[in-house]
C-alpha cells in the first residue's frame, strides 16, 4: 500500500469536528473509536491556558479534545497509572548492595575507579575499530536514544562523591601530590527510601522510560510549547532548517562553557547541545516532523494545528520505535536475541532498571573515536576534523555547515569495539583539560553504579539468570584483560558491573557478552511490550507496513541532501572484488572459454599508491578485497618476466557496497620455439626445466599459459598484446 493510501486511511480517522457536522461526527465517534490511530483515552492538549500565558500562540478557535498521548507518561497504563512516567523510581533486578545496606556507596572494598580506568580502560593508539564493521551511526543512535530513556539529575542539596586519583597520575596528578580527587556529587532520590535495609535509597528517572520521542518533544508542557510554532502543526526551527536557539532561558546543559546558554538550541532533551552528532539526529527528527505535517496538511487542508501536530508526532514516535528494535538492537544484540512481538501486556512495568541505566547501556562510551570528520554526499571532507574532546557542548560547527556533513559521516566512519577500553578524549578530556573541566567517563560510570549501590557483576549475573564464574577465564578468553581483572581486583566477586559486562567475550554474532545481552533483553522486552502506545498496537496494519518499510537511511534521505548512503546506516561494508583471468583474445574482456588464474598475487593500492592490502586468486582466479574505508584505489597484478604491472582504473568507494567485477586479463606469453632435441633417455625434466632455470615456479606458469598448460582457456595462443584492462567504479556496480 502506497504512502498516501496509507495516509488517507489514517487521515479518515482523525477527521476535525466541524461545526456544521458536529452530529456527523458524534454519529461515527464510537464506530471509530477502536480503529484510531492512539487508542488512548481522551484528553485536553497539553494545558492551553498555560501555552498561552507564555509563548501566545495564535489559536484561532477554541481548544479541541483530542486523543494524545500525554508528554510525561502517565496513564499509559490505565491500572498503574505512573508505571514508566516521569519521576519514578529506577526499578532493581538484583539487590541493593549499599556499604550500610541503606545509602551509603558500595565497593568500598575496591580500588578506586581511577585506578580501574587507568588498568582496564585506557586505549591503545589508534584504538580498536568494531570486529563487525558498525558505524558511528551505533554509538549517535544509543545516545539519541538513551536521551529518550533516562535521566538522573544531581541531588539536592548536593552530596559529593570524589573520585580519588592516584598518586602521580600523568594527567590528574602529574606533580604526585596523592591528594587530588575528580569531583562527582551523587544522584538524586526518592527522600522517602534510603531509611532502613528493607528501604533502600532508590534513584530517580526525570524522563518517561518509553520510546517515545521525549528527546524531540520534551517530558513537561512548557518545554513542548516553545519547542512549536502553533501553525500548520509544525515545530520551530532556525536558520539554516536547524533546531530554535535557547532564547527563552530553559534549562539546558553547557557543561563545556564553550558558548554563552542563550547560542545553544533547544530541544526537548536538555543535553542536546552535547557534541555536533547528537546535534544532528535532534535536528532530523525535527525536519522529519515538519516534513510529515506539510505533508498532511495538504491532504487534511480542515485539520487544526493540533491535529497535525499530534499526527506527526504519532508517526516520528513510530518511526522512532522501528530503527530502534529493527536495526539498532539487532546490530548489537544480532538478530534474534529479542522475541517477535506479541502485542500489549499491562502487566509489564516498563521502567529503566538502575542495571540498564548505570551500566549496561553505557556500552556505547567505548564506541567513541578521537575525532569528528564532515562529509559531502560523496564522502568528501568539507571542513577541517574536530578533536571529539574540543566538540563538547560547541553547536557552532552545526550552525557553519548544517548537520548534512554530520550524518554522511556517521554513515561512513567505523566505530571503535565494545570493550573496556575508552579513547582518551573522554577518559582524560571530558568538557575540558584535567583541572579546568577535565573528567573521565570511564570513571564516572564506574563510581556512578557505586553511588547508585550497584551489586558486584557476578551478582547481578546471578540476578539475570546467568551462573557465576569461578574464573577470570570465564569472563574472557583474552589473558591480557583477564590479567589486568586480575590484579586490579583479585577476586571475581569484587568487580564492578560496568567493567565486567564489557570484558566479556561477545556471544556468537552479536558485539555484548552474556550478562550485558541479559539486561538488554530484559529492558527493551519491557520497554516494548509495558507500552499501551507501541506503534504495532496503535496503528493500523496498513500504517505499521509503511513503518516497518521505512529505515534511518530513508529518514535521512527525505530531509536532507545525503543520498549516496548505504541501505543500513548502522553498518559500513565495502568492497572490491573481481577475477583475474587468461585473456586469450587480448580484448581486456572476460569470455565464457576463458580462464581464471589460480595463486595469482593481486594488489590493492590507494590513491597515492600505497598498498592497502594483498590477496591471492582462488583456484577460478577470483580475489576480494574487505573492510575497506571511503577512498579511491586501484588494483594491481604483476605480470612475469618483468612485464609491466596491469593496473586497473580508478574504484572510488562512496558508500557502503560491493563493488564487483573489477577483472583484469592476461594475455598468454608466446612459447619459446622448441629446440629439436635427441630422443631423451633419462627420466624426464620438470616443467620448469624445460622454460629455463631462471624461471620462477609463477613465471613459468603463464608462460604455459601460451601452450595451453595451466590454463582454463580453450583459445589458441596468439603471441604477446597489450593488455586493456577491466575498469570498474562505485556508481556502477556498487550495491
Amino acid at each position: 500500500m502506497s504512502y498516501s493510501k496509507v495516509a488517507k486511511k489514517l487521515f479518515s480517522m482523525f477527521e476535525a469536528p466541524q461545526s456544521s457536522a458536529d452530529k456527523h461526527w458524534k454519529s461515527h465517534q464510537k464506530k471509530y473509536q477502536g480503529e484510531f490511530i492512539e487508542r488512548l483515552e481522551t484528553r485536553t492538549a497539553m494545558a492551553v491556558d498555560s501555552v498561552v500565558a507564555m509563548v501566545t500562540p495564535p489559536i484561532a478557535s477554541p481548544p479541541i479534545v483530542v486523543s494524545v498521548q500525554s508528554l510525561d507518561g502517565t496513564r499509559n497504563n490505565l491500572i498503574n497509572i505512573e508505571w514508566g512516567s516521569t519521576n519514578e523510581q529506577l526499578l532493581r533486578r538484583s539487590s541493593a548492595a549499599y556499604g550500610d545496606g541503606i545509602s551509603t556507596p558500595s565497593g568500598s572494598d575496591r580500588p578506586s575507579a581511577r585506578l580501574i580506568s587507568n588498568a582496564m580502560s585506557a586505549s591503545p593508539e589508534g584504538g580498536i575499530t568494531n570486529d563487525r564493521d558498525f558505524t558511528a551511526f551505533v554509538y549517535a543512535w544509543g545516545q539519541f536514544l538513551d536521551h529518550d530513556l533516562g535521566l538522573t539529575v544531581s541531588a539536592s542539596p548536593s552530596e559529593r562523591l570524589p573520585i580519588s586519583v592516584p598518586a602521580g597520575d600523568p594527567w590528574f596528578d602529574p606533580n604526585s601530590t596523592g591528594a587530588m580527587t575528580i569531583s562527582l556529587s551523587r544522584s538524586a532520590y526518592d527522600t522517602s527510601t534510603g531509611l532502613s535495609t528493607v528501604n533502600p535509597r532508590q534513584q530517580l528517572n526525570s524522563l518517561t522510560s518509553f520510546v517515545d520521542g521525549s528527546q524531540v518533544y520534551g517530558v513537561d508542557a512548557a518545554r513542548s510549547a516553545a519547542l512549536r510554532e502553533f501553525t500548520g502543526g509544525r515545530m520551530r526551527t532556525s536558520v539554516g532548517n536547524l533546531l530554535p536557539l535557547n532564547t527563552s532561558g530553559f534549562a539546558n546543559a553547557n557543561d563545556a562553557h564553550r558558548v554563552a546558554d542563550n547560542q545553544l538550541y533547544l530541544a526537548g532533551d536538555v543535553r542536546a547541545n552535547e557534541n555536533p552528532e547528537l546535534l544532528s539526529l535532534q535536528t532530523l527528527f525535527v525536519r522529519e516532523h515538519n516534513r510529515i505535517a506539510a505533508a498532511t496538511a495538504v491532504l487534511q487542508p480542515s485539520w487544526t494545528d493540533e491535529q497535525l501536530f499530534q499526527h506527526a508526532r504519532r508517526m516520528v514516535i513510530s518511526e522512532l520505535q522501528k530503527i530502534t528494535y529493527d536495526e539498532f538492537l539487532p546490530a548489537i544484540l544480532g538478530p534474534q536475541a529479542l522475541r517477535p512481538y506479541q502485542g500489549y501486556r499491562p502487566d509489564v512495568n516498563p521502567g529503566i532498571s538502575t542495571e540498564f541505566s548505570t551500566a549496561a547501556f553505557r556500552l556505547g562510551h567505548s564506541m567513541l573515536g578521537e575525532d569528528i570528520n564532515f562529509m559531502d554526499n560523496n564522502g568528501n571532507e568539507v571542513r577541517d576534523a574536530m578533536l571529539l574532546r574540543d566538540a563538547f557542548f560547541d553547536p557552532r560547527p552545526v550552525g557553519a555547515v548544517g548537520i548534512d556533513p554530520l550524518l554522511k559521516y556517521l554513515a561512513s566512519d567505523r566505530a571503535q569495539e565494545i570493550d573496556t577500553r575508552v579513547v582518551d578524549d573522554v577518559r582524560n578530556f571530558l568538557f575540558g583539560a584535567p583541572g579546568q573541566g577535565g573528567f573521565d567517563l570511564a570513571s564516572l560510570n564506574i563510581q556512578r553504579g557505586r553511588d547508585h549501590g550497584l551489586a558486584d557483576y557476578n551478582t547481578v549475573r546471578a540476578a539475570y539468570g546467568l551462573p557465576r564464574v569461578t574464573s577470570f577465564a570465564q569472563i574472557t578468553p583474552d589473558t591480557a584483560v583477564q590479567e589486568s581483572l586480575r590484579s586490579t581486583y583479585g577476586s571475581v566477586d569484587k568487580i564492578d558491573l560496568w567493567v565486567g559486562g564489557l570484558a566479556e567475550k561477545h556471544l556468537p554474532g552479536s558485539s555484548l557478552g552474556a550478562t550485558f545481552t541479559k539486561i538488554m533483553v530484559d529492558q527493551f522486552s519491557r520497554l516494548r511490550d509495558g507500552d499501551r502506545y507501541w506503534y504495532q498496537n496503535v496503528l493500523p496494519a496498513g500504517a505499521v507496513r509503511e513503518i516497518q518499510q521505512t529505515s534511518l537511511a530513508d529518514l535521512i534521505r527525505r530531509n536532507s541532501t545525503v543520498t549516496n548512503i548505504q541501505p543500513n546506516v548502522f553498518f559500513f561494508q565495502a568492497s572490491i572484488s573481481g577475477n583475474i583471468f587468461s585473456d586469450g583474445n587480448r580484448d581486456g574482456v572476460r569470455q565464457s572459454v576463458e580462464g581464471g588464474l589460480a595463486g595469482v598475487t593481486v594488489t590493492l593500492v590507494d590513491s597515492v599508491g600505497a598498498t592497502v592490502a594483498t590477496a591471492k586468486t582462488s583456484r577460478s582466479g577470483d580475489y576480494i578485497f574487505k573492510g575497506l574505508d571511503l577512498g579511491s584505489f586501484r588494483v594491481v597484478v604483476s605480470t612475469p618476466l618483468g612485464a609491466p604491472a596491469i593496473t586497473s582504473r580508478v574504484v572510488t568507494l562512496t558508500r557502503g557496497g560491493d563493488v564487483r567485477g573489477v577483472d583484469l586479463g592476461i594475455a598468454p606469453i608466446a612459447p619459446r620455439a622448441p629446440t629439436p632435441a635427441p630422443r631423451p633417455t633419462t627420466a624426464p625434466q620438470p616443467i620448469t626445466s624445460r622454460l629455463g632455470p631462471a624461471l620462477s615456479p609463477t613465471d613459468a606458469a603463464f608462460m604455459l599459459l601460451g601452450a595451453g598448460e595451466g590454463s582454463n582457456s580453450q583459445q589458441p595462443s596468439r603471441g604477446v598484446a597489450s593488455v586493456r584492462p577491466v575498469t570498474a567504479s562505485a556508481g556502477g556496480s556498487n550495491r
